[in-house]
């Protein structure tokens, strides 16, 4: 018992070691300027958080009342001036923390922190990825001789950015009097040396990846000698080869060709991404754009810090915008959100373009939906016995896995070819078609639309399952009569009918299993996304159409009309194979990772049913099981549904930049509208 109390004190002290800060005496106790580097750093690092610290008081408050404190003013400045306050009535201490001041700047690397600070210091994404992750995991040590690292060890706090950009004038003028305290040489220079130096190397960054091919490449109009990111450089060494000379009419001139080749620069990468969205999101390109706009950006701060140097609120901007962006470095999902956003909306509206063939809105086009479903369904009737019989094959495993996939993937394709409709297919779909139209949904007009659409697709989908269902249960059962009178028995034995029926209680676990088979359903969808947008990236259909081989021996015109077949079906067919393949080897993965999750598809499921049922025979009606059953499909479907749904709509909103958005507005106008007219949730209007 004794330990376990040990144990409870210790966790104790290491959870409240996170923001525990020393003594205002003991930061008295100043080190001297000769002392080690990690010394002097780790005393910063302490005066940092006990700028920081929390009263009891303080601690005991809401998050709501705590902001509210933050608005009003921020705790740390009045710590700050307390301190300044102090030191000028001890004149020996203020010298010895000047001193040390200075000796932390001289000694400590200024470039890295102005230069690689917030910026992506790896040539690619992936290597971005595992740099933060170790930033992240692993802190640096104080005796690394950069400024970044202090940055990174002492301003941890969330409103440190914050604090430190609204610091009036009357503070700062205090800091800069206590850093140059009887100073015997000027020293300043040195910070617009490094300044000068960080706005050539980030410039000689920006010029490398603006003349790469990778974005040269994407440009329309621009490139060579003709590119902002050429006339960069020799701009910058006009600026910065003296002192700022801004009475000068020819150095003015040389700040605003400066200024108009940086929006050039910009109108580039914007550039860049209509090429991308147009021609294929390529994640790397990606990476590298928003490095080169975080590094312009990061030049245009700096360049405004060397020119007005007597504008002391610049330094507080300088150093607010380095803590949010050694903050934001330590991010993996701000980078990985940075440089999916493109891909991700690509994604999603070519999902959208597909999603708008599965949403019925008249009442022809409700009628056309249902016979496309009876087609499903009688598809996947043979599916289903096509499935008996390869497992009554006894193959191995691999091979058994192998053939069960081929013949998903094989039903899928025929379903879409012939025009056929799978109902658990059309969420992933139908999502980012109805997240198109919430741009609009702030006007009366936009939200009756969006309630509308929102209608019409339930109903598509209401529509699908039963014509899947109305379908495919009674084919199987009449193929399962035919067996019965062909060979005398059943395609399955008894004890096998009745774990089917189980299979889909809903006391058995098949509403999990639903809910990840609406995961796998919604995985398709992005996976289709993707290869398609990998096929228009690397102009398939072009080398496709002008393949040597193929023109000699097909002809010039089958080779255009397979380029152009490829690039219109190259998602649906993606879309496919990828659902046979993940609903056979999606549960084999996670039984791999110790989950087990089987899957649950409702037209699969009912077919499978439908056939045990018929095999027992009429003692089925009798039986709980086959009633549970019943229930239980219909869980299945909605599961299903809901599932992908939310996953691809939720994926749409994140792409349109519209995760703030008032869905309860939403939400209200569709059930208003469900009790207004409930019959058209079922079956369209005239």
């Amino acid at each position: 018992m004794l330990g376990l109390k040990n144990i409870r004190r210790l966790w104790s002290l290491w959870k409240d070691s996170g923001d525990a800060s020393l003594a205002l005496d003991t930061l008295l106790v100043v080190p001297d300027a000769s002392a080690s580097l990690a010394e002097r750093n780790r005393w910063l690092v302490e005066v940092a958080y006990w700028l920081r610290r929390q009263d009891k008081a303080e601690k005991g408050q809401d998050k709501a009342k705590i902001g509210a404190v933050v608005l009003e003013g921020h705790p740390e400045h009045v710590r700050l001036k307390a301190f300044l306050k102090l030191l000028e009535q001890r004149s020996d201490v203020k010298l010895k923390i000047a001193r040390l001041l200075r000796s932390i700047l001289r000694d400590n690397d200024a470039l890295s922190l102005l230069c690689d600070t917030g910026v992506a210091t790896k040539p690619s994404f992936f290597g971005e990825i595992s740099e933060r992750i170790r930033h992240r995991l692993i802190a640096p040590p104080p005796n690394q001789p950069e400024l970044a690292v202090l940055f990174a060890l002492g301003f941890v706090g969330e409103h440190d950015a914050s604090w430190v950009h609204d610091l009036d004038r009357d503070t700062l003028i205090a800091l800069h009097d206590l850093l140059h305290y009887q100073e015997q040489t000027v020293e300043a220079s040195n910070l617009f040396k490094d300044i000068s130096e960080a706005i050539h190397i980030l410039i000689s960054y920006i010029g490398a990846s603006g003349l790469s091919y990778s974005v040269r490449s994407r440009l329309r109009e621009v490139s060579g000698q003709h590119s902002p990111f050429y006339k960069l450089g020799r701009l910058a060494e006009e600026i910065l080869k003296d002192e700022p000379r801004l009475n000068e009419h020819v150095y003015q001139a040389y700040l605003k060709d400066f200024k108009d080749v940086i929006d050039a620069c910009y109108i580039a990468c914007d550039d860049v991404y209509s090429h991308l969205d147009e021609n294929g999101v390529s994640i790397e390109t990606v990476f590298q754009v928003e490095t080169m706009r975080l590094r312009l950006a990061r030049v245009e701060m700096l360049l405004q810090a060397w020119l007005y140097r007597d504008q002391l609120q610049n330094y507080s901007t300088l150093v607010a915008n380095l803590i949010l962006t050694v903050q934001g470095h330590r991010s993996v999902k701000r980078l990985a959100e940075q440089s999916f956003a493109l891909l991700s909306r690509k994604v999603v509206e070519r999902s959208a373009e597909a999603g708008d063939h599965y949403i019925a809105g008249t009442r022809k086009e409700y009628f056309a939906m249902l016979k496309k479903a009876l087609g499903g369904g009688a598809v996947v009737s043979g599916t289903v016995y096509l499935k008996f019989l390869i497992a009554n094959l006894g193959l191995v495993r691999f091979f058994e896995n192998l053939l069960l996939a081929t013949n998903y993937a094989g039903s899928f394709l025929l379903i879409q070819f012939a025009n056929f409709t799978l109902a658990t297919k059309q969420p992933a779909m139908t999502a980012p078609a109805l997240a198109q139209l919430l741009d609009q949904t702030h006007t009366s007009e936009g939200l009756k639309n969006f309630v509308d659409r929102s209608m019409a697709l339930m109903r598509s989908q209401a529509a699908s399952i039963f014509g899947n269902l109305v379908m495919v249960v009674p084919l199987v059962i009449l193929i399962q009569v035919a067996i019965l009178f062909i060979i005398g028995s059943p395609t399955m034995s008894a004890i096998k009918a009745q774990a089917i029926l189980q299979t889909v209680s809903p006391f058995s676990g098949a509403l999990i299993f639903a809910a990840f088979t609406g995961v796998l359903l919604w995985l398709s969808s992005l996976i289709a996304g993707l290869v398609d947008n990998w096929f228009v990236l690397h102009r398939i259909q072009d080398v496709i159409y002008y393949n040597r081989r193929l023109n000699i021996v097909f002809g010039q015109e089958r080779a255009e009309r397979w380029a152009r077949w490829w690039r219109d079906n190259i998602s649906v067919v993606a879309a496919n194979i990828s659902l046979g393949f993940l609903l056979i080897y999606g549960p084999a993965f996670m039984a791999f990772l110790g989950f087990g999750l089987d899957v649950r598809h409702v037209t699969l499921s009912a077919g499978q049913f439908a056939a045990a049922a018929t095999a027992l025979g009429w003692k089925t009606f009798l039986m709980s099981g086959f009633w549970l059953g019943l229930v239980g499909i219909l869980l299945i479907g909605a599961v299903n549904v809901l599932v992908s749904f939310s996953l691809a709509f939720n994926m749409a909103l994140r792409s349109r930049d519209l995760p703030a958005l008032d869905r309860q507005r939403l939400y209200r106008a569709v059930r208003e509208r469900i009790r207004a007219d409930f019959k058209s949730l079922i079956f369209p209007p005239k």
